[in-house]
């Protein structure tokens, strides 16, 4: 028993010794910087997501990095546009070795030329209904429609939203309930819907 103990407090300094290691920051630029953190266990990847949120006239950015699990990270890029010309603008990379999250990632650009789709288009921030429903022409990439309910939290900023419009492939892999962008940037669904954009001029059923 006493050579099994230290064999097994051996193992535990080892174990904590191998644990991966990211750099950890927030900030509302795009781009930050912080010192190399431990991660738990349970998280395996290095995240970095960068955001730009663009409505009526105001421009927010954000970015995030941390100790992430592996099932909640889903990189690429993503857009969004909703009504009154409301858009958001992300790009998620990760990672598994120690500090590869170091450096800054660049927020997706998203082309005007109309691509001959649309989607029901609507947005409302902080809570209520979306009244309003009208056709918004897509643009570039953004060949589905998305409609979606919830809850968005950005660092020490929370917003209660209802919109809907036309959104990247990308913007498909939300789903209903949390999901953990980073330690900073949290959001909670309570309705998504994503679906091939239709034609102008045809049916919401027809692609």
């Amino acid at each position: 028993m006493w050579v099994a103990l230290p064999l097994c407090l051996l193992s535990a300094l080892l174990a904590t010794g191998s644990a991966l290691q990211c750099e950890v920051c927030e900030s509302k630029e795009q781009s930050c910087s912080g010192s190399l953190q431990p991660c738990a266990p349970s998280e395996g990847t290095c995240i970095t997501v960068v955001a730009e949120f663009r409505l009526e006239g105001f421009s927010l950015s954000y970015t995030a990095k941390s100790c992430l699990e592996p099932k909640n990270c889903e990189p690429g890029p993503f857009s969004l546009t909703y009504a009154y010309n409301v858009t958001v603008w992300a790009n998620i990379a990760c990672c598994d070795t120690d500090g590869c999250n170091a450096g800054a990632i660049p927020v997706p650009t998203v082309s005007s030329v109309p691509n001959g789709r649309q989607c029901p288009s609507c947005f409302n921030l902080w809570g209520g209904n979306c009244q309003d429903n009208k056709l918004l022409a897509c643009t570039g990439a953004e060949d589905h429609c998305v409609e979606e309910s919830g809850i968005l939290t950005l660092g020490d900023i929370t917003v209660i939203k209802i919109a809907a419009g036309c959104g990247s492939p990308g913007a498909c892999v939300k789903r209903v309930g949390v999901k953990k962008y980073s330690q900073g940037m949290v959001e909670m669904l309570i309705w998504a819907e994503c679906y091939p954009a239709p034609r102008a001029g045809g049916g919401i059923g027809e692609p």
